[in-house]
């Protein structure tokens, strides 16, 4: 039984050829092998039926997470730069060396807005 699990520890085992001499190839039967590699071949290649998130989605969720009154002294609201939104200190502002870009500005205007007052409301900052 632990021979049927050899092959699959080898790197790149689903571009190996079967071996159409034998009847087994590595412990392992020609229907076994092709099923597996179908299997490999979908889940490595093929695009999952589930779309990525959208990029304000993915700001939206960070911006929950770090405005929160709770998170106390490392609490953090989205603020205007010159060409990004940032994710930084209320108090610090620019000068908080551990902020994080969040979205460019340009071509996103409308939801860098949207994502600026979801942040002062998360924050209860006016």
């Amino acid at each position: 039984m632990e021979t049927k699990y050899n092959l699959f520890r080898l790197p790149n085992w689903y571009n190996l050829k079967y071996d159409g001499r034998r009847k087994e190839f590595q412990g392992i039967s020609r229907e076994e092998f092709q099923t597996a590699k179908a299997k490999a071949f979908y889940r490595l290649f093929v695009r999952s039926p589930y779309n990525p998130k959208s990029n304000l989605r993915r700001c939206y969720e960070s911006i929950r997470e770090w405005s929160r009154p709770e998170c106390g002294n490392y609490q953090k609201i989205a603020i205007y730069g010159h060409t990004w939104l940032y994710l930084c200190s209320p108090v610090y502002g620019h000068n908080d060396y551990n902020k994080a870009r969040l979205m460019p500005i340009k071509g996103n205007e409308r939801e860098c807005e949207f994502l600026i007052k979801v942040s002062k409301r998360i924050a209860n900052i006016k």
